[in-house]
């Protein structure tokens, strides 16, 4: 069989009666046009209101949308939210469109064109996040106790704010989109890495769960610094638009995820010894290739292994290095360093480093990728091979000739569902 990896797709061999599953999102027929369901779903919103009822004539917009990492068809979405807004009459001058990175490096103008297209960077203004300025964030207070709400100052300071997104299982917060766009999106440093230490405390895999506790630390947020309308698609895995949901934060979101878990939610019979699993689409650097090991590790026994391909051009984690630092200790040693925090230097890392590493200490993770070192590879707990046979010899010597394997070929947005 083939698997993608990258820009392309490996190809290997394996005796089919030790295949348990090949588990792929479903097919499901693209809306056949994009555009007029877009557009459809700015006139109805779900418990919200429409572009025209938030009267944007004089008033300033901020539209929040996220960047090269995710897969948001935002090239298609943009422009009839921007056509409705000077439609009801805002002026394009008052229009600003912020790339919520997170933590991640900022997009490059070829990237911009790309993601958002030609015409709309240049004919709008459209910023990268600067999550690490303070002079470009804006505190407005605490939330779950000791968690800064450090939010984009220009986003707060926007009299109507607009939040995209697409809707697809995520490790952290169970289901990208809805107010994640800010959260970690437009938050300042310490707050996402707050966020992230959250959920490593809390749920380290809440994949697929709708209601855990990083998403409502989410909601949270979002509540605290405000969204006016929330835009959401639900994909087919080939890119195309099945439906969007526009209206309120949660409600659109909420309702979005219903259909999207019938497309991406996958149910299996049974765990496997071990799973082969593409992190594809996600697999710019490690920090995205990440997200493999948690679909993974729904579909596979504890203590079974993970093979994990994902090429990382980028290498492990270009915005925050000390991940390999942090991957060295155990999960208990790393919550013991949370609570001296004058040891802390990065709290994005150490709570990303939380949540792989309870996977790590499931699971016997093996991976191949050009991006990540051998040396890497062994910071961070790996063991690394060059190709698929090598590292399915290792495994099946390790769980048996006959070990049931499951396959995920695109790990990074798949949620295996147990039945």
């Amino acid at each position: 069989m083939e698997i993608p990896y990258g820009e392309r797709r490996i190809s290997f061999e394996l005796d089919d009666r030790r295949v348990t599953k090949i588990v792929n999102p479903s097919e499901i027929s693209p809306s056949l046009n994009p555009t007029l369901e877009m557009e459809n779903a700015l006139k109805n919103p779900i418990q919200g209101q429409r572009i025209d009822e938030l009267s944007p004539k004089g008033k300033t917009i901020a539209i929040a949308v996220d960047d090269v990492t995710r897969v948001t068809p935002t090239h298609i979405i943009l422009p009839p939210i921007l056509k409705s807004l000077e439609s009801a009459g805002a002026n394009r001058k008052d229009i600003k469109i912020i790339i919520a990175l997170g933590t991640h490096r900022e997009m490059t103008d070829q990237e911009m064109k790309d993601k958002y297209g030609p015409q709309i960077v240049e004919d709008y203004e459209v910023i990268n996040h600067a999550f690490d300025n303070e002079t470009e964030l804006e505190y407005i207070g605490k939330i779950a106790d000791n968690v800064p709400v450090w939010i984009n100052k220009d986003y707060i300071k926007a009299d109507i704010r607009i939040a995209t997104g697409n809707i697809i299982p995520h490790c952290n917060a169970g289901w990208g989109a809805g107010a994640k766009i800010l959260l970690p999106g437009l938050a300042g440093e310490e707050t996402v890495g707050r966020m992230h230490v959250h959920s490593g405390m809390t749920t380290p895999n809440g994949l697929g769960m709708e209601d855990n506790p990083t998403r409502q630390l989410i909601d949270e947020f979002a509540e605290k610094v405000g969204i006016h309308l929330l835009v959401n698609t639900s994909i087919t895995r080939n890119r195309e638009i099945v439906k969007v949901f526009c209206g309120h934060f949660v409600k659109a979101h909420r309702e979005g995820i219903k259909l999207s878990k019938k497309i991406y939610g996958v149910e299996i019979s049974s765990l496997s010894d071990f799973t082969i699993c593409s992190s594809y689409p996600a697999d710019i650097e490690f920090w995205q290739g990440q997200k493999g090991l948690f679909s993974a590790d729904l579909a596979t026994k504890e203590s079974g292994g993970i093979l994990l391909l994902s090429p990382c051009p980028e290498g492990v984690a270009v915005m925050h290095p000390k991940l390999l630092e942090y991957m060295q200790y155990s999960t208990d040693q790393l919550k013991q360093i949370y609570k001296d925090e004058k040891k802390i230097e990065d709290y994005v890392s150490l709570g990303m480093a939380m949540s792989i590493g309870y996977v790590r200490e499931r699971h016997k993770i093996c991976i191949i990728s050009e991006g990540v070192s051998h040396k890497d590879a062994e910071k961070l707990g790996f063991e690394k091979f060059q190709n698929i046979d090598e590292a399915t010899n290792f495994l099946s010597n390790k769980y048996g000739q006959d070990s049931k394997i499951n396959i995920l070929p695109m790990g990074g947005e798949t949620y295996p569902i147990l039945i």
